[in-house]
């Protein structure tokens, strides 16, 4: 296990190096910058502008910028904000919670729904649960995020949520949160739900849950001792890749919804060409896409001793 650890953290801190030095040269050949974005004013003097970027350091060759900004990220800065003015570290860490704890409370919802329609589709096979969840899963995996998020923001209007959810704006906000954790969540029920679904139903046909019947054991006790651990692995390794997919489908939910999340954050990053806090964004991103596929292969180890067996030979 700990030849795994050390194997990913060396394959996440090339993959990082990776994604940043790319991000940092599409950033800097689509042209322009902050100081352009910020002060297109007319009135303002070419030479203020070029003064500007002097002081920012937006001048220098492109190895110059970029090592500058990596020697600051090694030690936990992050440079400053141009748009917002403030430290991009404090600016991007409580975005972040809120779209970790977005995300996780996506995860649960959709793993709830999935595991509880899949159990009960491959238990009964050609029964109307199991068309039930054919129908969700495919209604899921085809609607697209921004409709949902419309449709959320629609319902929220026509019955005031945002407006009756409580004294002050912690009502209006849990509102909000919970709506975006639905929408985010449809479509990995999808995902969960196909897993689930298929490995399950596969497992209940094994020889060795046969066998598990054979002995005399409950339904329940099968179930869960025996088939769920092999129809596991593909859901969690689907897990692992769903960060990637909760936080590029967090930019769409957060700006339509009004969560402020790193989503959201970007949108204005983008738009005001802040390199600073894009970089800052990305590299955050990158790290809980890491994180999240290390725990993933690390329960796929401990839930499926057939790994760690074909590791070993």
């Amino acid at each position: 296990m700990l030849l795994l650890l050390l194997s990913r953290l060396a394959q996440g801190l090339v993959v990082l190096f990776a994604v940043t030095l790319l991000t940092f040269a599409l950033l800097g050949a689509a042209g322009g910058d902050a100081v352009s974005a910020v002060y297109e004013d007319p009135r303002i003097p070419a030479e203020s502008l070029e003064r500007l970027r002097a002081i920012h350091g937006l001048d220098r060759p492109f190895h110059v910028r970029y090592a500058r900004w990596m020697g600051g990220a090694l030690r936990g800065d992050l440079g400053q904000s141009f748009y917002f003015q403030t430290p991009v570290a404090a600016l991007l860490a409580p975005r972040l919670a809120r779209t970790l704890a977005l995300g996780a409370a996506s995860l649960l919802i959709s793993l709830a729904v999935a595991c509880a329609l899949g159990v009960a589709a491959a238990r009964r096979r050609g029964s109307w649960v199991d068309k039930l969840s054919a129908g969700v899963e495919l209604t899921a995996s085809s609607t697209p995020r921004i409709v949902l998020a419309l449709v959320a923001l629609v319902v929220a209007a026509r019955w005031s949520l945002f407006e009756s959810s409580g004294a002050g704006g912690a009502g209006a906000a849990l509102m909000r949160f919970a709506l975006a954790a639905v929408v985010l969540a449809v479509p990995l029920v999808a995902i969960f739900l196909a897993q689930v679904r298929d490995g399950l139903g596969e497992a209940l046909r094994e020889d060795f849950v046969q066998l598990a019947r054979a002995k005399g054991l409950s339904e329940r006790v099968v179930l869960v001792r025996h088939a769920s651990r092999a129809a596991l692995n593909p859901v969690i390794t689907v897990f692992g890749f769903s960060l990637g997919s909760l936080l590029s489908g967090s930019v769409i939910v957060e700006t339509v919804l009004g969560w402020p999340g790193v989503g959201q954050l970007s949108v204005v990053a983008v738009r005001a060409r802040d390199v600073p806090l894009l970089m800052g964004i990305v590299l955050a991103a990158s790290l809980a896409v890491l994180v999240g596929n290390l725990v993933a292969d690390v329960l796929l180890r401990l839930n499926d001793p057939r790994v760690r067996v074909a590791e070993s030979k």
